[in-house]
């Protein structure tokens, strides 16, 4: 992948709008294409804005990618301070894992183009340090929950139960994002919740054994 070279983020609200069109109109290319076929007129096109407008705001496709990286870490560091904020380990597990997975699901599921980017099937060196580091936060607090729901596990047992789930929620996002699959998701996503659920419970009652 090219070196991103990025150039402005405009100031006022006309430039702010046609800059945000063309963020809008890469991340449905991106989604339905890939990143790799998609070019910079096809996004004009889509944005409905001149190439000059596009070469205005971003140096290359790598630079409209790195901003798009910034948008959904943006969106999805909102959705997790959310649900693992005060209060989820008063929850049982099952109403816990409701509460910790339904959101992040619910937000690959709107937008697919970030399921895309982050699963790595078109992943930038951008996006990949950037959800490294999220990843990275998410696991490290998932791992205190349940350290404070399991006190006597140690914190390698619990990075590695936490690392498994992580990568489980990943398998079930790849699947339920496919359009195929619309009608089988939810029903994958219960499948899933459950099996993490018992893994947790089963984690805990080892550490009370």
């Amino acid at each position: 992948m090219k070196k991103v070279n990025h150039r402005r983020i405009p100031k006022q609200a006309r430039g702010l709008q046609r800059y945000e069109r063309i963020l809008d109109a890469a991340a449905n290319l991106f989604s339905e294409n890939g990143f790799e076929v998609t070019t910079t007129n096809e996004i004009a096109a889509r944005a409905g804005t001149s190439i000059g407008s596009v070469y205005q705001y971003f140096g290359n496709k790598e630079a409209i990618v790195a901003a798009l990286s910034t948008r959904y870490v943006s969106a999805l560091r909102d959705v997790t301070e959310t649900v693992l904020g005060a209060g989820v380990n008063d929850l049982g597990t099952a109403a816990a894992a409701d509460r910790l997975l339904d959101p992040i699901i619910a937000f690959h599921a709107q937008h697919p183009e970030f399921r895309l980017l982050w699963l790595g099937t078109e992943l930038s060196d951008t996006l990949k340090s950037a959800m490294k580091d999220m990843d990275d936060e998410v696991v490290g607090r998932v791992e205190r929950l349940l350290e404070a729901r399991a006190p006597r596990i140690s914190h390698e047992r619990a990075h590695v139960v936490v690392t498994a789930m992580h990568l489980a929620l990943k398998a079930l996002l790849a699947l339920i994002g496919r359009p195929e699959n619309a009608g089988f998701k939810d029903r994958v996503a219960a499948e899933v919740k459950h099996m993490l659920t018992a893994y947790i419970d089963e984690v805990i009652r080892e550490q009370e054994g």
